[in-house]
């Protein structure tokens, strides 16, 4: 079972670790000022607010994850490729927004039906998720030694995304029909009766706890979206940088031994003091960039990744595996996407792009690190609820 789940963590990261460091690029080529790009890559975030949040919701109800995962890989390849033609603003908006509602969702449906699928959810999600920052690693450096990718032909990106994506279909129909994942009986007996399923008392229900760690991973996400939105610009501007692949898969490759074994520390020493510890070291993080050091000091800002991503995600999945119900789950993990990725990123990409438009990359950074820093304090203002 942890196999299964290993192959389409491996072949999803792969496939973002072709979006990430080049869809900026694309369109800084096709000749979008940094505001702009900060805006459309804004609305591709925001899409993970709706997205993940109805598809979640909707999974959790009909029960079909596997069949919502083959439909979403399927459109998001198709919807990409879209991106190869020459476009304005207004159709590049249109194309992201159509492709963000359709891939953005795939990574918390997967992380639903691996914590209603697997045994022992919140020791085999490791193992499993492990293999996707492996296939984010693999693929980096391996595009950093082809260098097929470092170039203005968006073709080739799309071109490599679309394999990727019909690779993963077929992993995706490897993928167990959990008898649990199902719409349980006493669920089809309220629906007979007329009884239907209120969002809004799911959402009441959910811990005070829960709600606290979504806060302060929206601080930090929005912090980073000036990493997400303008890093490989930033690379390729400060410093000179053709290919940048590399630069990217040394972060993730950070993350991998804190997504493999972050969970035990986190249930030892507590989900807020590590919320509050992978917010600071995105504060550091942050202050480095905006510092603009020499290149090996910036690179070894890139294995703060660890804190900023793994420990912070490994957290928020404990968080959820402990103080959510099972029935609850997919809608919490959407919950978690959506606002933590997808509103802090259209938050944060904006206000980034903005900033770097007419203050610069270093005034960016800094911004993001006030950001972070505030997460911190957050999580210590609330520190009682999570003794």
């Amino acid at each position: 079972m942890v196999f299964r789940f290993s192959i389409n963590y491996f072949v999803f990261f792969a496939a973002m670790a072709t979006i990430v460091p080049y869809l900026q690029q694309i369109l800084k080529a096709k000749g979008f000022q940094s505001h702009e790009i900060g805006f459309l890559l804004g609305i591709f975030e925001v899409t993970g607010v709706l997205g993940p949040l109805m598809v979640g919701w909707f999974a959790d109800r009909v029960g079909k994850y596997r069949l919502i995962l083959l439909v979403l890989t399927v459109t998001s390849g198709v919807s990409f490729f879209f991106l190869s033609y020459r476009v304005g603003f207004a159709s590049a908006s249109i194309i992201l927004v159509f492709f963000g509602l359709m891939y953005r969702p795939i990574a918390s449906l997967t992380d639903a039906l691996a914590s209603r699928a697997l045994t022992d959810a919140v020791k085999q999600y490791g193992r499993a998720r492990i293999w996707g920052s492996i296939g984010y690693v693999g693929i980096s450096f391996f595009y950093q030694a082809w260098g097929y990718l470092d170039s203005t032909d968006s073709l080739r990106v799309i071109f490599v995304f679309s394999i990727l994506m019909a690779i993963l279909f077929f992993s995706s129909m490897s993928l167990p029909k959990v008898p649990g994942i199902s719409v349980l009986p006493e669920t089809r007996k309220k629906i007979a009766q007329g009884e239907k399923t209120n969002i809004g008392k799911v959402l009441v229900s959910i811990p005070k706890i829960f709600w606290v760690g979504i806060g302060a991973a929206f601080l930090i996400k929005l912090s980073m979206s000036g990493y997400y939105s303008f890093f490989s610009i930033y690379l390729t501007d400060v410093y000179k940088l053709k290919g940048i692949s590399g630069v990217w898969g040394l972060g993730a490759l950070a993350e991998i031994p804190v997504i493999l074994w972050g969970s035990r520390y986190v249930v030892k020493y507590g989900i807020g003091r590590m919320i509050s510890i992978a917010a600071l070291g995105t504060v550091l993080r942050m202050v480095i960039y905006a510092a603009a050091p020499p290149f090996p000091v910036m690179l070894g800002a890139q294995l703060l990744h660890a804190l900023s991503f793994g420990l912070l995600h490994i957290s928020i999945i404990v968080l959820i595996s402990q103080h959510i119900s099972e029935k609850s789950r997919a809608l919490a993990m959407a919950i978690f996407s959506g606002i933590s990725y997808g509103l802090a990123g259209f938050i944060g990409s904006n206000l980034s792009g903005i900033i770097l438009e007419y203050r610069g990359f270093s005034v960016m950074y800094l911004f993001c690190a006030a950001v972070s820093l505030s997460a911190a304090f957050l999580i210590f203002y609330f520190r009682k609820i999570f003794v």
